[in-house]
């Protein structure tokens, strides 16, 4: 039973960490909105990011911790968040800065 709940936890936290991976792209999407939009408007996309961020994880939790919340749950979504934060934005930031056009024009 024990290599069971083992097996369950590992499965969890990878299902975790995609999901923190995949709230950071959400919010750089949704940001693009929020550069387009008033400013006393912003709390749309904001508020819309964490509707479904809060979504997700909870149901990642409720289908696959059986509804209960562990230090491995939180430690995985916060290594998505931050595999984002290093990892894709990093390089699409790299990328947009070394094709920016000599007159200042950025991407």
């Amino acid at each position: 039973m024990i290599f069971y709940e083992t097996a369950e936890q590992g499965r969890l936290f990878v299902l975790l960490l995609c999901a923190g991976f995949f709230s950071g792209l959400l919010y750089d999407l949704l940001s693009l909105l929020r550069r387009r939009i008033p400013r006393a408007a912003w709390v749309i996309p904001d508020f819309l990011w964490a509707l479904l961020t809060a979504g997700a994880c909870g149901a990642a939790l409720i289908l696959g911790g059986e509804g209960t919340a562990r230090l491995y749950a939180l430690l995985g979504l916060l290594g998505g968040g931050a595999m984002y934060c290093l990892g894709l934005r990093a390089l699409i930031k790299a990328l947009r800065s070394a094709l920016a056009k000599p007159g200042g024009e950025n991407l």
